[in-house]
């Protein structure tokens, strides 16, 4: 990590796409407290937001190796001491190609696009940002609204010229305080919507397999009940939301949605792989919840037969919880930010290796 604190690099590669471009990333390094080299620019795939989410997709459950990574990097990482990318896969032969490379920086959270085994293997760091966390917090606070109290329903019934009072969940409807929400993980986004939920007065139980009390102290949030399992979060909870990454494929069956109350609801603007969508189809057909609102999806568009379009007691999205201008746009900005905080604390907090995210 010394070599990453006191780098003073001849090269560095960044790598745009449609949504954070390469310009940006390099004016973020020459603002930096990183001592500027030769910037390198190359563009992932091309300028269309659609074509951009089909590889996204691929990346995310693939990996590294699922997409083509940007032309021109088999040349430029071969002299180069930092990648920084946004969704660019980083893959192994890259990594390893690559004899001087000293840090691979990402902006976003996610790094399924990066080998980190093989990063790990070398001891190069990886250094990523929680890009859209508020945005997300945000979201799914909006959420729990509009699907709670039927605001997203009424309005589409109004369009249709209907004036509808009644609705599926007209026997238990509850203002917001009056549930208690279920978060399941408490990472970055976890905690963000944690702390709208407390300004709400809203009683929060929660589960993470890392997180102790006394961070959830240091965080302000030590009224949060935290669980021993997410079978009790998903039977005690009014609304249960999903702030996980994914550790296994369809981890969120059946088998939990069959704990919930007929009452309850879920959300999830975390990643669509971790939920098992034709077990919650078959979960809200037979009534073991109330309602599920939905930002991901097993497939990007959602194809014109998937069920869930058809349920009354879904609110659906298309993948747009994170999706503000300051979030995306100004990524590099705040992941340099974060360099430079690292190299003023001469810390390595947010460095993560392969031990760390199995």
């Amino acid at each position: 990590m010394k070599r990453l604190l006191e780098l003073e690099y001849g090269k560095a590669v960044v790598i745009g796409d449609a949504f954070v471009s390469p310009d940006d990333m390099s004016k973020a390094i020459e603002k930096s407290k990183l001592n500027n080299g030769e910037i390198i620019k190359l563009f992932w795939g091309n300028e269309d937001k659609q074509d951009f989410t089909v590889n996204q997709l691929k990346v995310e459950k693939g990996g590294p190796e699922a997409a083509a990574y940007a032309p021109g990097l088999d040349e430029a990482i071969m002299d180069a001491e930092i990648i920084v990318t946004h969704f660019c896969p980083v893959p192994r032969r890259v990594i390893e190609a690559a004899g001087k490379l000293k840090a691979i920086m990402t902006c976003r959270g996610g790094l399924e696009h990066i080998d980190v085994t093989a990063a790990s293997e070398r001891k190069i760091p990886v250094i990523n940002v929680i890009r859209n966390s508020e945005a997300v917090a945000d979201f799914a606070l909006g959420m729990c609204f509009a699907l709670t109290r039927n605001i997203a329903v009424s309005h589409e019934q109004m369009r249709m010229g209907n004036w509808q009072k009644e609705f599926y969940n007209s026997q238990h409807l509850m203002t917001l305080s009056s549930h208690l929400v279920g978060l399941i993980g408490l990472g970055n986004v976890g905690l963000a919507f944690a702390r709208r939920l407390r300004a709400l007065g809203v009683k929060i139980i929660a589960y993470d397999a890392y997180l102790t009390k006394a961070r959830l102290h240091q965080e302000g949030l030590g009224e949060i009940e935290l669980l021993n399992s997410m079978e009790e979060v998903f039977a005690r909870a009014d609304i249960v939301s999903l702030h996980l990454r994914p550790a296994k494929e369809k981890l969120i069956d059946y088998a939990y949605f069959s704990k919930m109350k007929p009452t309850a609801y879920f959300i999830n603007t975390a990643r669509a792989r971790l939920v098992d969508y034709a077990d919650l189809v078959r979960a809200l057909r037979e009534k073991k919840l109330a309602g599920a609102a939905l930002d991901v999806f097993e497939e990007e568009p959602v194809d014109k037969e998937n069920p869930l379009l058809y349920m009354d007691n879904v609110l659906l999205t298309p993948h747009i919880a994170g999706t503000t201008v300051d979030a995306i746009s100004l990524s590099p900005y705040m992941l340099m930010r974060e360099v430079d905080r690292m190299i003023e604390e001469r810390t390595v907090n947010r460095i993560i290796n392969y031990q760390e995210i199995q």
